[in-house]
């Protein structure tokens, strides 16, 4: 799926985490576990929004990939220029998906990719 030219959002079997997971960008104090690595074969950055059965029906999961698309489009900007996969899911202490609103999933996408851009610059 492209969106506006710039990025594409992972499919099914179009990536692969590495082997030692990278460690989360936020703490596991936060509602999001968001981790993010360098990919060489890719051009700009794609975006990986997990969302387990457990953590509601149907309904709930697709308005929180949509909540979480939206808040990384607004955000996308300082990883233009890289290669990067940023995988997205609800962590363990999360409340029920309907709850999260999207300032929460903006502030909290905002504050790891700062953290990312960062640490991890080439």
């Amino acid at each position: 799926m492209i969106y506006k030219g710039r990025f594409r959002t992972v499919r099914h079997k179009d990536h692969a985490v590495p082997a030692p997971p990278p460690r989360s960008l936020l703490g596991p104090a936060s509602w999001l576990d968001i981790r993010a690595w360098r990919r060489l074969e890719t051009d700009g950055p794609m975006l990986l929004v997990t969302s387990p059965r457990k953590t509601g029906g149907a309904v709930q999961r697709n308005r929180f990939r949509r909540r979480v698309r939206m808040a990384f489009l607004a955000r996308v900007n300082p990883l233009l220029a890289q290669s990067w996969v940023v995988w997205v899911r609800p962590n363990r202490t999360a409340p029920p998906l309907d709850t999260i609103s999207f300032q929460d999933i903006e502030s909290q996408l905002r504050l790891a990719l700062r953290r990312f851009t960062a640490t991890d610059t080439p």
